[in-house]
C-alpha cells in the first residue's frame, strides 16, 4: 500500500514543477498527494496537474501575474529577506534587448 505526500511550495506558477513531481511520487506508489502553496498564480498555468487519490490543494494567497520577491523568494539572490511580499518592477529583470 503506498503512502500519502503533501508537496509544500513557495509559489505555484507555470504548473510544470508540480507536475513533474506528482507524475514521479506516483511512480514510487503515492497513494496520495497533496499540494501546500504560499502563492498561486493560476494565470500563468501552462501544465495540468491532476492530484492523486484523496489529494488536496491548498493555497494560502492567489497572486496575480506579477513578480513578487521576499518571504524567501528571490531574484537573482536579491530581496529574499524582505519581511514582506513586493513586486519587482519589470525594469529590475528584463534584459535589454535594444543592443
Amino acid at each position: 500500500m503506498g503512502v500519502g505526500v503533501v508537496k509544500v511550495e513557495d509559489i505555484v506558477d507555470t504548473g510544470n514543477t508540480v507536475s513533474c513531481l506528482i507524475a514521479h511520487l506516483e511512480k514510487k506508489g503515492a497513494s496520495s498527494i497533496s499540494v501546500c502553496t504560499f502563492l498561486d498564480k493560476p494565470a500563468r498555468r501552462t501544465a495540468n496537474f491532476q492530484l492523486v487519490g484523496d489529494g488536496k490543494f491548498y493555497r494560502g494567497f492567489e497572486c496575480p501575474d506579477y513578480f513578487v520577491v521576499g518571504y524567501g523568494m528571490d531574484y537573482a539572490e536579491l530581496y529574499r529577506n524582505l519581511p514582506y511580499i513586493g513586486v519587482l518592477k519589470a525594469e529590475m529583470y528584463k534584459k535589454d534587448t535594444s543592443n
